[in-house]
């Protein structure tokens, strides 16, 4: 969870996550629906189809233990080299150098690593100090320090430098370079989409719903139908659903910025009598009631759409 989030947007995540599936066996066994809902609104979904898999293969392959190797641990979905040295590292077992961006930040101020850690001469200098700085004892004290050293005092603006226990011997601090370094990542001006985000209800109640492919956006969660906004939303209902349209009604655009990309969402509410009558062939859609949607995985936006339908 805290790979891209923060300690304190993860934290009520993680509470209702380890007390929903507080084993291995718990999760491997677990729908992907089951833990994509458990992640709803956290994003990159990414991770949470990556875990559980992990605790699929820690099931089959490893007898339900989490392995206590280096190379084993790499071989698990959504773990890098970082995230598998804070594993043993933290677990005590092993000493091994970790990089995750508050160590980054710490390291090139420290040293006085100047340029972007995204770069790879860049990253490879932070690997190799990372390396170098880990220590072969109470490494597991060493590495929770450091990280917290990042999170809590070394901060990307505004830095308690007058608490740092380093600052003597901090590159950044002593050449008064603390906002220059590190450098930030060159600015890239975001693509921009914009579609409808069709919100079809059928029999006053039953909002229909597609379920994302499992890679890209969303992957595997349960959307709603998305249309260019030159194409026509009664149209595109006529030739998918056998119903009659009983009312269109057209709500407020809004912004969802992704990492790469910002997407406008044109919301359009369009009741349907009936049954959902389905004229394709798409083993990947249905309409659900009020109570049967609070236990799908759905992302933020389409969450939110959903609670004000409702």
């Amino acid at each position: 969870m805290l790979q891209q989030t923060q300690v304190n947007t993860a934290e009520p995540y993680f509470h209702r996550f380890i007390e929903r599936f507080p084993t291995v066996d718990e999760l491997a066994s677990s729908s992907l629906d089951e833990v994509l809902k458990m992640w709803s609104g956290l994003g990159y979904y990414a991770r949470a189809r990556n875990i559980h898999r992990s605790a699929q293969l820690i099931i089959r392959q490893h007898k339900g233990e989490i392995p206590s190797d280096y190379d084993s641990l790499l071989n698990l979905p959504g773990i890098g080299k970082s995230t598998a040295g804070a594993i043993l590292s933290l677990s005590g077992i092993e000493p091994k150098p970790i990089l995750d961006g508050n160590v980054k930040r710490v390291l090139s101020r420290f040293f006085g690593v100047k340029g972007w850690s995204g770069e790879s001469k860049v990253s490879k200098e932070l690997w190799d100090l990372s390396a170098k700085s880990t220590p072969t004892d109470n490494f597991q004290i060493y590495t929770q320090a450091i990280m917290d050293l990042g999170a809590t005092i070394c901060l990307s603006r505004n830095p308690n430098c007058s608490i740092c226990p380093i600052q003597r011997k901090c590159y950044a601090y002593q050449n008064h370079l603390v906002d220059e370094i590190p450098s930030k990542k060159p600015k890239k001006k975001k693509r921009t989409e914009s579609k409808y985000f069709l919100m079809i209800v059928f029999d006053g109640n039953k909002l229909f719903l597609e379920k994302r492919k499992s890679k890209g956006i969303w992957g595997g969660l349960w959307s709603m139908p998305e249309i260019k906004l030159s194409d026509d939303p009664k149209e595109w209902c006529a030739q998918q659903f056998a119903n009659k349209i009983l009312s269109v009604d057209s709500w407020e655009p809004f912004k969802h910025s992704f990492s790469h990309y910002n997407l406008y969402i044109h919301p359009i509410e369009i009741r349907m009598d009936g049954q959902f009558m389905n004229k394709m062939d798409k083993p990947r859609t249905d309409s659900f009631n009020l109570e049967q949607l609070s236990s799908l995985g759905m992302s933020a936006p389409i969450k939110e759409l959903v609670d004000q339908l409702y």
